[in-house]
This record gives C-alpha cells, sequence and structure tokens, in this order.
C-alpha cells in the first residue's frame, strides 16, 4: 500500500487514464459532422469571416464565438472546409472537457472523484455527438466548465487571478451561448447566499465583482454590436426570436413554425426582420399574464419532460440512454445529503447553481437533451461522488484496514458498469449519403440540397450572396446568405438590393413546373439556372436581379 506522502505527490498522474480514454474513445469515433439545420447559422458566420465579411446579420440570432473558432480552425489548416474544422474543434474541447472535469471535481471533492467523473465524461454517448456537430453545444459545455472550474479557484483559494481569467471564461460561455450570462448570475447568487447575512463583508462578493465586470469588458464588443444593430442594448441576442417562436410552437398559439412565419420573416417598417426588434421582460411578462392558467399548465407540462427518465431523448439520440440518467441523479442526490456540511456550502453552490436554469427553460421551451446537455458534467461530477459516498457506506462494518481497499473495488465497479452502459458507438456515416442504400425521404431531401448548391457553384462560382430560405443548400452555396423575408414581391426585392444579394434561391419539392413556368415566377428578375434532381421531385431555380430592376430599385 502506497504511503500517504507518495499518494499526495503523484496523485495528479491519475488524469492521464481518463486522458487517455478519451483520446482513445475520439479516435474511434472521429468523423466528419453533416449540416444540421441549426449548424448552418454557425457555419455561416464562421464562412463570413473567411470571407472577410465580418460576424453578419447572423450573429444576431446566435453568439458568434464558437463560429469564430471554426473560422480560425479552418485558416489554420488552410482550407475552407468548415465541417472539417467542426470536427477539428469539437475534439479539441471535447478533450479539454475531460480535463476540466477532472479539475473541477477534484477541486470540489477530491482526485478519486474526479478519476471517475472524467471517466464517464469521456465515454458519455451525448457529448460524444455533441463533439462532431457544426453547433455550438461542445464549445459551450467545455467553457461553462472551464469558467466554474476558475471559479471554483478562486473562491477556494481567495484568488483574485482566478477571478479574473474565470470572468474571460464566463464571457467566452455567454458569447458562445446567451444563456452563459444567466448561469454566471446564478452562480453568484448562489455562491453569496450561502455566506450568511453578512455577505457584503465576504472576499467572496469582491471575487464575484472582478469576475463580472471583467465578464462585462471581455462581453463589450458584441454587446456594442448588438447595440448598433438592435438600436438599443441587448445581452440576449436571440429574446425576440424564442418569444415569436414559442408562441408557435410551445404554446401553440398560431402554428406557424418556422418558414413562413411572418412575425418572425416578416419586414418591420424600417425594413427589418420582425425578430430583429428588441423585446425584453415586460413584453414577456404581458404575454404570460394573458392566460395565466394556459402559461401555467404549459409550464408545468414542460418542466415534467426535464426529469430524469422523462426528457426527450430525439434528434438521433432515440436508442441511447438518457441525457439525465435516473441512476446519475439518485447518486448526485446522494452526494449532495452526505456533502450538507458548512464548509461544503459554497462548493454544493457552484456545482448546482446552473441547474436552477432548469427552471426557467420550461417557460420558453420543452424538454430537449441538447438544451440539458451544457449541464451534464456537472451532474456526473456530483455522482461520482456519490458513487464514493455509497461504496464507503457500505464497507463501513468492515475492518478499518480493509474498508479503504474494499470501498475503492466497489466504487470502480460501479464506474465500470456506468461506462459499460454508456459504451455505446456512435458510428461514423461511412458510406456516402449520396449512394446508401435506405435513405429516408428527409435525408434524400438533404442529399438534394447539397448537390444543387455544389451545381450553384459550379454555375455562378465561390461568394455569390444569395437570397434563400433558412435550409442545409445554404452551406452547400459557399457564399453569403440574405434571409429570404416572408413579404410581398416587391417588398422581397427591395430587401434584396439593401443587402446587395446577387441571387434569389427558390426550392421546390414535389413540384412539377417546367423551366418556362419557372421564369414566370418571379417577373422583374432572370432565371439564372435550375438544379432538377434525378432521383426526387425536387427542383432549386437561381433568379438573378437584372440591371433593369436594381435601376427601378435604386430610383425608388
Amino acid at each position: 500500500m502506497l504511503s500517504k506522502e507518495t499518494r499526495e505527490r503523484f496523485g495528479w498522474l491519475w488524469i492521464m487514464l481518463p486522458a487517455g480514454v478519451s483520446l482513445l474513445t475520439l479516435w474511434h469515433h472521429y468523423h466528419i459532422p453533416g449540416v444540421s439545420a441549426d449548424g448552418t447559422i454557425f457555419l455561416q458566420i464562421a464562412r463570413n469571416f473567411l470571407f472577410g465579411q465580418g460576424l453578419g446579420w447572423q450573429a444576431l440570432w446566435v453568439p458568434p464565438f464558437h463560429s469564430v473558432l471554426l473560422a480560425g480552425a479552418a485558416h489554420l489548416t488552410g482550407g475552407s472546409d468548415l465541417l472539417a474544422a467542426a470536427a477539428i474543434v469539437g475534439s479539441l474541447q471535447a478533450f479539454l472537457l475531460v480535463l476540466v472535469v477532472y479539475g473541477l471535481a477534484a477541486t470540489i471533492f477530491d482526485r478519486r472523484t474526479a478519476v471517475i467523473a472524467a471517466l464517464v465524461t469521456a465515454v458519455f454517448p451525448h457529448l460524444l455527438f455533441i463533439t462532431f456537430s457544426p453547433e455550438s453545444e461542445i464549445t459551450y459545455t467545455f467553457l461553462l466548465a472551464l469558467a466554474l472550474f476558475l471559479f471554483a479557484l478562486a473562491v477556494k483559494r481567495q484568488s483574485y487571478p482566478f477571478a479574473t481569467v474565470a470572468g474571460v471564461a464566463f464571457a467566452m460561455a455567454y458569447l458562445t451561448r446567451s444563456e452563459g450570462f444567466i448561469v454566471m448570475g446564478l452562480v453568484f447568487l448562489a455562491t453569496l447566499m450561502v455566506q450568511g447575512w453578512r455577505f457584503y463583508r465576504t472576499t467572496v462578493l469582491k471575487l464575484c465583482a472582478v469576475t463580472a465586470v471583467v465578464f462585462l469588458l471581455a462581453s463589450l464588443p458584441y454587446l456594442l454590436f448588438l447595440q448598433k444593430n438592435y438600436g438599443a442594448w441587448v445581452i440576449s441576442p436571440k429574446t425576440t426570436y424564442v418569444m415569436i417562436w414559442m408562441k408557435s410552437r410551445i404554446y401553440h398559439d398560431n402554428d406557424k413554425g418556422e418558414m413562413g412565419n411572418e412575425e418572425l420573416w416578416g419586414l418591420n417598417s424600417e425594413g427589418k426582420l420582425r425578430w430583429q426588434e428588441p423585446k425584453g421582460i415586460g413584453e414577456l411578462a404581458d404575454y404570460l399574464m394573458s392566460d395565466p392558467g394556459k402559461s401555467l399548465a404549459v409550464y408545468l407540462r414542460n418542466l415534467s419532460q426535464e426529469i430524469p427518465g422523462r426528457i426527450p431523448n430525439n434528434s438521433g439520440m432515440e436508442t441511447y440512454p438518457q441525457v439525465f440518467p435516473i441512476y446519475l441523479a439518485l447518486a448526485a442526490l446522494l452526494a449532495v445529503f452526505a456533502s450538507m456540511g458548512a464548509a461544503s456550502r459554497w462548493k454544493l453552490a457552484i456545482l448546482l447553481a446552473p441547474f436552477a436554469l432548469l427552471f426557467i427553460l420550461p417557460v420558453f421551451t420543452e424538454g430537449w437533451w441538447r438544451y440539458l446537455v451544457p449541464y451534464l458534467p456537472l451532474l456526473i461530477i456530483l455522482a461520482a461522488r456519490g458513487v464514493w459516498v455509497l461504496a464507503e457506506f457500505c464497507s463501513r462494518p468492515l475492518p478499518l484496514e480493509r474498508q479503504r481497499m474494499v470501498s475503492t473495488v466497489m466504487a470502480a465497479l460501479m464506474a465500470a458498469l456506468v461506462m459499460a452502459r454508456m459504451g455505446y458507438t456512435i458510428v461514423p456515416n461511412s458510406v456516402p449519403i449520396a449512394v446508401a442504400p435506405e435513405l429516408t425521404a428527409r435525408r434524400s431531401y438533404a442529399v438534394e440540397q447539397q448537390h444543387a448548391g455544389e451545381w450553384a457553384v459550379q454555375q455562378f462560382g465561390v461568394g455569390g450572396n444569395y437570397m434563400a430560405s433558412w435550409s442545409k443548400i445554404i452551406y452547400y452555396l459557399n457564399g453569403t446568405w440574405t434571409a429570404f423575408p416572408v413579404a410581398s414581391l416587391e417588398e422581397t426585392l427591395a430587401y434584396a438590393r439593401k443587402n446587395r444579394a446577387d441571387y434569389l434561391v427558390l426550392e421546390m419539392m414535389g413540384e412539377t413546373l417546367a423551366t418556362p413556368e419557372l421564369t414566370k415566377l418571379i417577373p422583374g428578375v432572370t432565371l439564372a439556372g435550375v438544379y432538377r434532381s434525378s432521383g426526387i421531385n425536387y427542383a432549386a431555380a437561381f433568379y438573378k436581379i437584372t440591371p433593369e430592376t436594381r435601376r427601378t430599385l435604386i430610383s425608388r
């Protein structure tokens, strides 16, 4: 048996075990992700950067930091393949996430808890899924865990330097997903509350203040960008969109969904998209209080879908375990109740405070694993602590000299069982999607969108400005993107000219229109070309704004 001094001196080497497992797991699962609907937005912001166009209007939809990383990775690797860049960025952050989880768990609890937490994190299928995705979840998950780790070190060591870098990390998390600033506020509130009534005299308050100031300074360029475009100070760029979306998809006031919804994509009197009108807490409160009974019913229904065992496991994860498995949740509760001492209150506050967001999300959306997965590492840390609590409790009847060995074996076995349960394989699509024998209608549509976009690049070159409805074709057009508004023809053409669009894109599924008939669909523009699928009933028509149309619009 190693001496206590030896264990303390070389204990840090235990991090090599989860680090090695993470590298092997990532190597085994490594593949280039496909284009997702939401991923189109992040990829387009990155492409705007590569084209030297700045953030673009898409950064009013989602924060841009993840996209900046994608653009940087693509630039450093000497290519423009943003999907390959997404695989690189995701893999690097998934590996770093394992290390940060180890550090956070060791700071809050101990190294043995850290080993189990990091090992489970390395193989958890939902974390692997978001690793190979063009969307921002893996970046946000890593940065949030990093911010909490640095803030925990700041509180533990009463360190202002750590509070400073924690502020930068919280800012990067916010610049990845806007809810990051809410989580930071929740952590500050919880950490201060456990200080007692005289919290205003504690060093923790000063640490929170330093973190908050650095957060604001680091976020200021983006806040100024939002202020310039919205004409008002806005901290959450997606507020208006979410409010309009939830009326349709969550509260079912009109069921217009995304496309064709003039509340989202219509134009206001200033010629901006309707979701670009800033709204705040007042408008949200007025809407919810217009029918309190319905609002409460919807909230409770959505909240019930965040309970472990009831969380919708869709979007390609239908056959996988829950993102918050019941057994992890029970182990986490055991850890919480076993760590209620005064010395542990600030530690539990940092780990538990982010979960308070789960009581806010049901106002806006149904339960969905993608909304919850960024907080999974915190649940894993608590569950790993619970495993040790249970192992130590079960070994108490044994002689003192055998308790440590038996509890270690029991904890290792429980961790191994959890890892085996999580050991499903996310198989990369090794067969080209275009020739796979069992394509669904949805995948067939996505394939044709890729072909249509690549055909357009061959016909019109790289870098065109396309006015198109939000779909996967946007990525394959390899240009800039102007949103296709829900508006009259005259308003649409005026909006296209205002945004210097080169082509209007009209996708058709199930249509059987001939080329002469397509020409008549949009008077005042010239039909530049039509892509027609040879496999399914799909076509994409590309219209170029004619010089005559441009002169007419300018004269107006």
